[in-house]
């Protein structure tokens, strides 16, 4: 679906994908273009899997895409991305990518984005809405990458406004707000900035137990261009932080601390998603 809009330019796609899982089943399971779920296979010792796609093949100014998830009562999803999201150049409109994920009490919601790639002169802004009840557990996962590293191409020019909003029953627990703009280089190049570095990884544990994942970060090698840190903003709240001058070696330290500690926290095999090796 496209339109035209000459305050905004040209918007190519308002897309959505809502599902609920709930009662052994999947409850609810709606979408637009060019929004996707793909159903693979269940690997033996995983939860119910599901994927979901941008089919559009990246993101462009103008656009609205969003995606909710919502995991019912004593029930288990992992949910991953087909890709990493590409953000392409803008032509002066904000791309606005909204994300909301529910679990209720007994209920875990492992959230593991393959990342996304900001383009230079692209425009984000992204917000990831989180609401957890009380014994429910979520794991959440993004990489931002800041230009197309492997041709030459850095994220000089151009905007991203990235909110987290976590939420235990409905009260706020954390509020987290990144934004480049204006002098992108030299805030990435400063060292009370990004320190040179050119990917950004997160990694969000919330529910009893967490905190255990502390431990595994700082056991997890960091070394010339790769920083990890670890904050635990409450005994079930933890929040990891990976920077590298290299967006692989964010993403083998977040796979390396998200196997291990899915699997000393939920009793899960010690592995990412198929997809994350095709």
């Amino acid at each position: 679906m496209s339109e035209t809009n000459p305050s905004r330019g040209l918007q190519r796609y308002t897309g959505a994908l809502d599902v609920a899982v709930g009662a052994g089943k999947l409850q609810r399971c709606h979408f637009t273009p060019p929004m996707r779920l793909f159903r693979p296979y269940v690997e033996i010792g995983e939860p119910r899997t599901v994927v979901v796609a941008n089919v559009a093949g990246g993101v462009v100014g103008g656009d609205r895409l969003s995606v909710s998830l919502e995991v019912g009562a004593d029930e288990a999803l992992l949910a991953t991305t087909q890709a990493a999201e590409k953000v392409y150049r803008s032509d002066g409109a904000d791309a606005v990518l909204s994300n909301s994920f529910r679990v209720a009490a007994g209920g875990v919601l492992e959230m593991l984005s393959s990342g996304t790639i900001l383009f230079d002169r692209s425009q984000l802004t992204r917000m990831t809405e989180i609401d957890i009840a009380g014994g429910g557990r979520f794991a959440y996962a993004e990489t931002v990458v800041f230009g197309r590293i492997a041709r030459g191409e850095v994220f000089a020019d151009g905007s991203l406004r990235d909110r987290i909003r976590l939420r235990r029953d409905g009260r706020l627990m954390w509020a987290d707000d990144f934004a480049l703009s204006g002098d992108i280089a030299g805030s990435m190049a400063a060292a009370a900035g990004l320190g040179g570095a050119r990917a950004l990884a997160t990694l969000l544990l919330v529910g009893a137990g967490a905190g255990r994942a502390v431990a595994v970060a700082r056991d997890t090698a960091a070394g010339d261009g790769l920083r990890i840190g670890a904050s635990a903003l409450a005994e079930d709240c933890v929040v990891i932080r990976i920077l590298a001058r290299e967006p692989a070696a964010a993403r083998t330290a977040l796979a390396d601390i998200w196997s291990t500690s899915r699997a000393v926290w939920l009793g899960r095999p010690a592995r990412m998603p198929v997809i994350w090796s095709v």
